[in-house]
Formats: C-alpha cells, structure tokens, sequence
C-alpha cells in the first residue's frame, strides 16, 4: 500500500467530512437570518409538540444508525478496497452525524423554538467531532488487517 495514496484518500474523506460538518454553519446563519426577520413559525401548539417530539427521536435516531456503521468496516480483499470502504464510511458517518442538526432547523422551521435547534446543533457538532476521520485509525486498521501500511 502506497503511503501517499492513504494520505490523498484520508484528506479527501476529511475534506469531504469537514464539508458535511460546514452545512450545520449554514443551518445557524439560516435559523438566525430567520429568527431576526420576523420569522413566524408554521404551527402553534399542540401540533408543534408532536413535531418536537418526533423530530427529536429523528435526530437521536442518528445515534444507533451511527453505531451500525461499524458493522460495514470489514476486512476488504486488499489495503486500497480497505481505504476505498474507510473514505465512504467517513462521508456516511458525516451525513448521518448531520442529521440532528437538519431535524433541529425544521423544527425550527415548524415550531419557531431556537432552543431546541441550538440543542440539536450542538448534538450534531458533537457526533461530527466524535465520528471525524483519523488518519493514526486508518493506519491501526491496514496494520491489523493486512500486517503493514
């Protein structure tokens, strides 16, 4: 396995991941933009509980979803399908760890409650730094799986 190959996959799964992450800014910039023009919310209680409650188990759903992916990080035939399968379960896990985030500007959207957005934000930030791709994991794992990088 050619070192310069896993650093050009490993940057480009971290590019790719720090990209997913930069749409949780965007989400901010669009709540507040909102927030501040007067922004009225599409429904009123008792309606908006129910949309609390079922965007929050859609966001901690993000979760255990997160913990699956584990099981797609198999030994592949070779260390470049292995770093292959390493770049796409870091851009899923990305996407995945973003979900709370996307839940928390719709229910934004719905209910007109920031509180509950910055709380689900602050979630997504948490798993996005969490789940983050490592390049020392990356190198532990084609050493485990084929014995030298």
């Amino acid at each position: 396995m050619d070192r310069n190959l896993l650093k050009r996959s490993y940057t480009a799964a971290a590019l790719g991941a720090a990209g997913i992450t930069a749409a949780i800014l965007i989400y901010a910039v669009i709540a507040e933009a909102l927030r501040r023009g007067g922004f009225k919310p599409a429904l009123v209680p008792p309606a908006a509980y129910a949309a609390k409650y079922a965007l929050y188990v859609l966001g901690a759903a993000a979760l255990p979803l997160l913990r699956l992916t584990a099981r797609l990080d198999v030994k592949k035939a070779g260390p470049e399908e292995t770093v292959r399968n390493l770049v796409l379960l870091a851009l899923i896990r990305a996407a995945l760890a973003e979900v709370p985030a996307l839940c928390g500007l719709i229910l934004f959207i719905l209910t007109g409650d920031y509180a509950d957005f910055y709380l689900l934000l602050a979630f997504a930030a948490g798993l996005e730094l969490y789940y983050f791709p490592r390049l020392g994991a990356w190198e532990e794992k084609l050493r485990g799986d084929f014995g030298r990088l």
